[in-house]
C-alpha cells in the first residue's frame, strides 16, 4: 500500500520537484492550506500521483521545515516526513490549519485553497474584501 493518496483534494496537494519546485510556489501552497483546513503536500509527486523524486535542495526535511517557518508570517510550524517509494524519495509536509489570523508569505502574499467546478483543488489569492469573512 502506498502512502500517496489516490488524488488531490482540498487537503492533499501533489508537487513535482523534478525541475526544483520554487520556494515561492511551495510557500503559497503552505499558506493556502494553513488559511483553509490544513493538509498534506507531497513533494516529489506528479499531479497524477506518480512519485518521481526530490530535487537535491529538498532532501533535508528538517531544513525544509525551517525554511517554511522562517518565510511565513506568522510562522507556520509544519511537520515533514521523508519516504522512499519505488526507489525514489518524497517528502510529505503536514500543514496545520491556522485560526485566529491569516497567514502570509514573508513577502506578503495571502492565499487560500478552494475547489474548482470540476472538483479539482487550486490555490488562489485572498483579496482584501474576503479577509473579514475569513477572520
Amino acid at each position: 500500500m502506498s502512502i500517496v493518496p489516490e488524488k488531490e483534494t482540498l487537503t492533499v496537494e501533489f508537487k513535482s520537484d523534478r525541475d526544483r519546485l520554487s520556494d515561492d510556489d511551495l510557500l503559497e501552497e503552505i499558506v493556502g492550506m494553513a488559511n483553509t483546513q490544513g493538509g498534506d503536500i507531497y513533494i516529489g509527486v506528479e499531479d497524477d500521483g506518480t512519485p518521481t523524486g526530490l530535487h537535491s535542495t529538498h532532501r533535508d526535511s528538517v531544513r525544509l521545515a525551517a525554511m517554511i517557518g522562517n518565510k511565513t508570517v506568522p510562522s507556520v510550524s509544519v511537520r515533514t516526513a521523508a519516504h522512499t517509494i519505488g526507489g525514489v524519495q518524497i517528502v510529505v509536509v503536514s500543514v496545520p490549519p491556522h485560526s485566529g489570523t491569516l497567514v502570509a508569505t514573508a513577502s506578503g502574499k495571502i492565499t487560500r485553497r478552494r475547489l474548482k467546478h470540476d472538483g479539482a483543488p487550486e490555490t488562489v489569492p485572498v483579496y482584501p474584501y474576503e479577509m473579514p469573512r475569513m477572520l
